[in-house]
């Protein structure tokens, strides 16, 4: 990510959550007007680009375990 500002993790989900709009409105035939679903759609492209980022910066000590 070069030189992109660091989302929240609020501003992350609210993100994907756009992206997520765009898949279920066309798995159920629903067209969002082109300019809206392309803008959401690089907007949950950035938010998995910063947590990939996030990953690939992380040491084990870093995780937690999900149990």
């Amino acid at each position: 990510m070069r030189n992109s500002p660091r989302m929240s993790t609020h501003a992350l989900c609210s993100n994907l959550g756009y992206a997520n709009r765009v898949a279920m409105d066309f798995a159920d035939k629903r067209v969002l007007p082109r300019e809206m679903a392309r803008e959401y759609l690089q907007m949950g492209a950035r938010a998995i680009m910063q947590m990939w980022h996030d990953l690939e910066q992380e040491t084990p000590a870093d995780c937690k375990a999900i149990a």
